[in-house]
């Protein structure tokens, strides 16, 4: 007796990726090795009536599509809590490549049979107008101000990847070297670091923005996040790093993280992110951030990265 396919629902992105990959293909790739998909479309009600009988849910996208998604399973307080797989193809795949998944989607599907869960922690950021999560990073200075100066500009001539990056790259390149130094003030435990900075960043995975490694050893299921802060004291050094990336170069980020379960930040400027979202609620920020460990479950390969 032929063994029933898997049902999965495939949460889809159809203009990520320039449209690489389209419905039918995942589905076809999908059957092929015997998953039956329950397809919706992410620009829709996407966890609305999932079946009890559903193995898992795979997100197909890009960061933006796998965190709008995360962020509605929060918001349902997981009621349709499953394992969730990734099919990145999106611009930059941060959060996948932070976790060692293959971009190619047949290949990726290939080792649903033989998956192990990676745990995931999610951040929860109290102190705005109303508490908010993120999966990715939260932060102040260099990074926000890239996002809103990238929303600003008109891209509609970019039509790879790479050019988008590079675009990504010279801008945060310009900031960095006219960015006013923002009196800030990190309390981690009984350490408290106060001083005049460029940027903090609360990483929950190692790569932010145009896909930048900025913490190497940072694990999103480990219960810590790492904090990044970068001094004005540190400009020159973070010019350097930005222009070797730019070069083609692949440097080591020169500055170390600080892990961290919980932590406070007060940022006397208005520059704020959290993950890909630019919060606009004043000229100064005190906000508190709690690790929520181990709260969602990826599915990797069992030889993907540690």
């Amino acid at each position: 007796m032929k063994k029933a396919d898997k049902l999965v629902r495939l949460i889809h992105n159809p203009n990520a990726g320039e449209g690489k990959y389209s419905k039918t293909e995942i589905i076809k790739i999908m059957r092929k090795h015997g998953y039956k998909c329950a397809y919706v479309s992410s620009e829709k009600t996407s966890l609305k009536d999932i079946a009890p009988e559903t193995q898992f849910i795979a997100i197909a996208g890009g960061d933006g599509t796998i965190r709008k998604t995360i962020m509605n399973l929060l918001n349902k307080k997981l009621k349709f809590k499953r394992p969730i797989a990734l099919l990145p193809f999106g611009t930059a795949n941060n959060i996948a490549t932070s976790l060692g998944i293959n971009e190619d989607v047949s290949k990726n599907v290939s080792t649903w049979d033989n998956y192990k869960l990676r745990n995931f922690d999610v951040g929860q950021v109290i102190g705005l107008n109303e508490a908010a999560y993120f999966i990715e990073a939260l932060g102040f200075g260099l990074f926000p101000k890239l996002i809103a100066t990238l929303d600003e500009l008109d891209t509609e001539h970019i039509e790879h990847a790479d050019d988008e990056f590079k675009l990504a790259l010279s801008e945060l390149l310009k900031i960095t070297r006219s960015y006013p130094a923002i009196k800030c003030r990190v309390s981690i435990d009984d350490k408290v670091i106060d001083d005049e900075c460029l940027m903090v960043e609360v990483m929950n995975i190692s790569r932010l923005g145009p896909n930048l490694k900025l913490s190497e050893k940072a694990d999103p299921g480990d219960g810590f996040f790492d904090v990044i802060i970068v001094p004005a004291s540190k400009r020159k050094v973070m010019e350097k790093y930005i222009k070797d990336v730019i070069d083609g170069k692949t440097p080591t980020f020169p500055i170390k993280p600080i892990q961290a379960k919980t932590l406070t930040i007060n940022w006397e400027g208005k520059d704020m992110h959290v993950d890909d979202e630019i919060k606009n609620e004043g000229s100064a920020y005190e906000v508190q951030i709690a690790l929520l460990h181990s709260l969602l479950e990826i599915i990797v390969n069992r030889n993907a990265l540690a």
